[in-house]
């Protein structure tokens, strides 16, 4: 017969094209979905970054700048821009905290996800030349003199910048500028290094811990301080930030500033990116590119690359008829009425983001509603199928396959539809047209078996019979031709006994073929004896002691108190001293044997123990068969009658034997 090549079950196949036909909607659907919300999420990201450029410049220039002269501030102007490149650094955070747009309007986007906004600027004068930009790393504070501190003066009102080198940043340092908490983080800043009115140049920088000194306030009490007065008076450890010994030269005057008005400028670097077919490491590469071309005037900026949207920005601040403007829309062009603009300088930011990402964000409990759905909707049509059709269609399948008739048949086809119904009747007349036939195979192949086993029994019975029998009648021939032919006379009481030792043994064993013969007939009727079975295992190993001492085994006997059961006490007395020879017989000279009786629930359970090799899984399946006998080492002599004899005993008793090996030798155990 060609063998049927493998195939996809019916259900399965349906199961995979059905769950391919609804992830297929589902996922078209879903995009549809997503694409609308990532369409919402870029006007969103356009409202509130559009024109970031010009929330940097009127929230840090439009309303402060120049109001440093006026108060003779040193380096006022400076710090509004320094402030401007710090803040363009931190798009996300500053709009959350200061502008209500990003609260969103009640639909897919609440709150902006931090974690995907990217952003820097820079600021340039007017003929486009960088002045400051956020992808440096500086400190801006304002600061204090040591005189200033020492006198516990608040605020200076005058600013500097500190650049410094991230790899000379502390652990503690690293720690504090990464987290954007310094603020929070620190409560005072000192400064150790050069200053040229403008630039600090530092060789450490240290901290008061924010937590420290709030609790140093606390202990305080009520009543005004100042930041340097807590400090010293309660003594408040200064933690390294940074060390840079070597970038001051030994002819400069080294200074110390304090400051408890300061913040950081750290660049968190963006993903890389392409914008218009150019590639960029990072957004300081495209502002910084985007910059000097800016100082002609502002030009369509904004640009989806993939499924990033890049939103450049730029706010120009100039003078006009005596008024200072801060506006996005600047041309550089002749025929000014008057006079030209003049162009002060202008901020340039880019913000990074990703409307898909936050669409995904936003439509995650989306996605997955409405796929467990799908996955429902699968589940309850694939179910109806198997209910109605392919499980109706399996029963008959499986049927056939396994030659269940007719009368087996208990699938009730109520809800299946129409080709199962009809399978199922055509089935039935099939088991009907081949009942007979079966019935009659039937009853040939079992008279035929019958006649094959009763044949193969014959034989074997034959068999062993011929083998058990042709060593003691080899032997007791042998012996007798010696007496005949007046071999050895001087031998010939010793030949005589062998002849009679052997002719008794070949009657013990047709003895115990017709034991065994009538036993398994069921032809042998048990007596109903009440009788104590401790007293008869010690009255049957009295009797085997002298064998036992001879090999100097060690006998141990684990019984309860003394109680009788009702059997047949001479063919229970067979069992226990066949397994008791069986013991002493196989037991290696100086081990051990343990017997063990039980009563327990009605029952009784002789287990007997010893010591010896352990017995093949061959032997342990085995043991009970008619003539069967263990390995060669551990072949005792005997006729291989003894257990299968027990074991029939047992049976007869209603009880049950059984043999296992043991961590130091074989148990066998019988129980009635």
């Amino acid at each position: 017969m060609k063998r049927m090549k493998w195939k996809l079950s019916s259900l399965t196949a349906i199961t995979l094209l059905l769950t391919l036909a609804v992830l297929g909607t589902w996922g078209i659907a879903m995009y549809c979905v997503t694409s609308v919300a990532a369409e919402y999420a870029a006007e969103r990201y356009l409202a509130n970054y559009g024109d970031f450029a010009s929330t940097l410049a009127n929230r840090s220039f439009a309303h402060w700048l120049g109001k440093g002269f006026d108060l003779e501030y040193a380096n006022y102007d400076r710090n509004r821009m320094w402030e401007a490149a710090d803040t363009g650094n931190r798009a996300d955070s500053f709009l959350l905290l200061n502008c209500t747009s990003a609260e969103g309007d009640g639909g897919f986007l609440e709150r902006l996800d931090r974690d995907k906004v990217y952003s820097t600027a820079a600021v340039y004068d007017g003929e486009g030349n960088l002045l400051v930009c956020g992808w440096e790393d500086f400190f801006y504070f304002e600061y204090l003199t040591e005189e200033q501190w020492a006198n516990r003066e608040e605020r200076s009102g005058n600013s500097a910048r500190a650049r410094f080198d991230r790899e000379k940043l502390t652990e503690a340092g690293r720690e504090m500028i990464q987290d954007s908490n310094l603020t929070f983080d620190a409560q005072a800043l000192r400064f150790t290094g050069c200053f040229d009115g403008v630039e600090f140049t530092p060789k450490a920088i240290e901290s008061i811990d924010w937590d420290e000194f709030q609790d140093a306030l606390f202990s305080k009490g009520s009543g005004t301080y100042t930041v340097p007065g807590v400090v010293e008076d309660y003594g408040l450890a200064w933690t390294t930030l940074y060390e840079n010994p070597d970038v001051v030269p030994a002819e400069e005057e080294i200074v110390t500033f304090y400051s408890d008005w300061f913040d950081v400028c750290y660049f968190p670097p963006s993903p890389s990116f392409s914008y218009h077919g150019n590639s960029y490491a990072d957004l300081s590469a495209l502002v910084g590119e985007l910059g000097p071309e800016l100082a002609a005037g502002q030009k369509s900026l904004a640009r989806y690359e993939g499924l990033n949207l890049l939103i450049p920005s730029v706010n120009y601040c100039f003078s006009l008829d005596g008024e200072t403007y801060y506006t996005p829309y600047f041309t550089r062009q002749e025929g000014y009425e008057d006079e030209a603009p003049q162009v002060h300088f202008y901020v340039v930011s880019a913000v990074y983001c990703s409307p898909w990402r936050t669409a995904f964000g936003e439509l995650r409990d989306v996605y997955v509603v409405t796929f467990l759905l799908s996955a429902l909707f699968v589940l309850l049509v694939r179910a109806s199928i198997k209910r109605r059709l392919t499980d109706p269609l399996q029963q008959i399948s499986t049927a056939m396959t396994n030659n269940i008739g007719a009368n087996g048949w208990r699938w009730d086809m109520s809800q299946a539809w129409r080709e199962g119904q009809v399978l199922q009747e055509g089935f039935l007349q099939h088991c009907d047209t081949i009942r007979m036939q079966k019935n009659e195979i039937t009853r040939l192949n079992t008279a035929l078996e019958y006649a094959k086993q009763a044949e193969e029994n014959r034989r074997q019975m034959t068999s062993n019979l011929a083998h058990e029998l042709k060593t003691p009648l080899a032997v007791i021939h042998s012996y007798a031709e010696g007496l005949k032919e007046h071999v050895a006379e001087d031998k010939r009481e010793k030949y005589m006994d062998v002849i009679l030792s052997e002719v008794e043994r070949t009657d013990s064993m047709v003895l115990e073929l017709l034991d065994l013969s009538r036993l398994e007939a069921g032809k042998v009727k048990l007596s109903r004896d009440d009788f104590s079975i401790l007293a008869l295992t010690k009255a049957i190993f009295d009797k085997l002691e002298r064998t036992a001492q001879a090999k100097q085994l060690h006998l141990s006997f684990s019984f309860p108190e003394d109680f009788t059961i009702t059997a047949d006490e001479n063919r229970i007395a067979q069992v226990i001293e066949n397994f008791a020879t069986n013991a002493i017989k196989y037991t290696p000279v100086g081990g051990y044997v343990a017997v063990t009786v039980q009563n327990r629930y009605g029952k009784t359970t002789f287990t007997i123990e010893n010591e010896s090799p352990p017995l093949s899984e061959e032997a342990l399946r085995q043991v009970w068969d008619t003539f069967y006998r263990a390995d060669e080492s551990r072949s005792g002599g005997g006729t291989g009658l003894g257990l299968a004899i027990a074991k029939s005993i047992i049976d007869l008793h209603g009880g049950k034997c059984s043999v296992w090996n043991t961590a130091t030798g074989v148990a066998f155990q019988f129980v009635i």
